[in-house]
């Protein structure tokens, strides 16, 4: 599929004061996305990609907005464009955790919103869904060094089911295998390919005293990913 085909099934959002700047980022990153006002979506979500375009901390219309995008079930990368203080940083983090559709990840780099957006984009591509979640689950699982019993466990699902997911032709879930897909990228954008398993089972101060590793068989990656977006925004632990 050519890039033209991919980034025009991607929306780009933004309040009123913030339209020229989305309008400027739309075109130069991602070519012919569709750029739209929050009350657009209000009106009608849309079912693509969404990069939902922020320069100001009104977190009430932000929280209006996921809640109406929730039925629809569309990917969200969430772009804040200007510095953000700590305080406004773990705020947008909870605000996320507490209303996010099905998933929904937050950024503030442009080359990495334009990235996530556009992953999101090509997973969703007609034809490709299946081929992608059925041959993911397996790299998942030994990425983060878990047997299928644990991965069962932190997904939610049956050993079964991930028995089935690791089997070919058998096709996982996107929406249950997103956020291990998110966590994976984050830590690769963030921690060198070969301390990642150490990280992973070392206990760290930003998760008061606990085993990342711990908090993934737990189910938690969200709140690690939650976390890590806290601090690369300059929240300290």
């Amino acid at each position: 599929m050519e890039q033209e085909e991919i980034v025009a099934s991607i929306v780009v959002c933004s309040e009123p004061g913030s339209w020229q700047q989305a309008s400027r980022f739309a075109e130069k990153v991602l070519g012919d996305a569709e750029l739209k006002s929050f009350e657009d979506l209000r009106r009608r979500a849309p079912v693509q990609p969404l990069l939902v375009f922020l320069t100001t901390t009104d977190y009430h219309s932000l929280r209006s907005l996921l809640r109406t995008l929730k039925p629809a079930s569309p990917d969200v990368v969430i772009y804040y464009a200007n510095r953000l203080a700590p305080q406004d940083a773990a705020q947008l983090g909870k605000l996320v955790g507490e209303t996010r559709p099905n998933h929904t990840s937050v950024v503030f780099e442009a080359k990495a919103a334009a990235a996530s957006v556009l992953s999101h984009s090509r997973s969703s591509c007609p034809g490709n869904g299946k081929v992608l979640s059925a041959n993911r689950a397996r790299p998942l699982r030994e990425h983060f060094g878990l047997t299928q019993t644990e991965l069962a466990h932190a997904l939610g699902v049956s050993l079964r089911t991930v028995q089935n997911w690791e089997r070919a032709g058998v096709a996982g879930s996107p929406r249950q295998l997103r956020d291990l897909e998110e966590l994976w990228t984050i830590l690769k954008e963030s921690i060198k390919a070969s301390d990642i398993p150490a990280w992973l089972r070392s206990e760290s101060d930003a998760f008061a005293g606990q085993r990342p590793i711990g908090l993934l068989k737990e189910g938690k990656a969200r709140d690690i990913i939650v976390e890590f977006r806290r601090l690369q925004a300059g929240e300290p632990a």
